[in-house]
């Protein structure tokens, strides 16, 4: 938010500074030569790689899921720790990294946190090696509780939906209005940018606009927050 309002202000300082009418400065300062606008195919891998992002970390929590169950599956049918570990890596593909032990284990937890549940396997590893306790149980267990944490974050992700979608409509119903009075044959953007009044307005909307589309989604965060 604190980014948004300083760059709003560099732009009220540049468009007092740039020379000529009202309406010529306000050309002056949306119109750059030498930087042209990001063409359709850009804007759409930006957001395919946006959505791709936020799905690799489910995608990786639910690799450690299928890790320590095989792992207890394998451990269970008499294969030794290491092999185990070996098998149920191989199952679980490349987005749990190459694990062969409890460093490896704890090096791979710290590389990426969505894949914060190896350290706690990591743990259980060197408990059942130093003790020489069953490892299967414990691991079992511990894949049962990391679904349970993915049933319960999909189910507030589904809950939370709303307030989302609430958060972005708000968002963007100023831009709306702005289309609406362009329409309607008025110039809010020439009112806006050349204006002291406009100015005012304009700060202040923005400001407006992004606390409560940050308190909104802040709110959202807290209520969907898991380790």
């Amino acid at each position: 938010m604190v980014t948004v309002l300083v760059a709003c202000s560099a732009a009220l300082v540049l468009l007092g500074l740039v020379p000529g009418g009202r309406r010529n400065r306000l050309a002056a300062l949306l119109v750059r030569p030498g930087r042209p606008l990001p063409r359709r195919g850009e804007w759409r891998l930006g957001v395919r790689a946006l959505v791709a992002r936020s799905g690799e970390g489910a995608r990786r929590r639910r690799a450690v899921v299928v890790l320590c169950r095989v792992l207890a599956a394998e451990l269970r049918a008499g294969q030794p720790p290491e092999e185990a570990l070996r098998i149920s890596a191989a199952e679980a593909g490349p987005l749990v990294g190459a694990v062969t032990d409890a460093v490896s284990l704890r090096r791979e937890a710290d590389r990426d946190p969505d894949l914060w549940a190896l350290a706690y396997l990591a743990v259980c590893w060197e408990v059942a090696d130093d003790t020489g306790a069953g490892l299967a149980e414990v691991v079992d267990a511990l894949a049962a509780n990391l679904t349970e944490q993915e049933e319960q974050r999909a189910e507030a992700g589904a809950r939370t939906s709303g307030p989302r979608t609430t958060a972005i409509v708000l968002a963007v119903l100023p831009v709306a209005g702005l289309v609406m009075s362009s329409g309607l044959g008025g110039s809010p953007l020439v009112f806006l940018f050349t204006t002291p009044p406009g100015w005012a307005c304009l700060v202040c909307g923005v400001a407006l606009d992004a606390l409560g589309a940050w308190w909104t989604l802040r709110m959202v965060r807290s209520a969907t927050a898991f380790p």
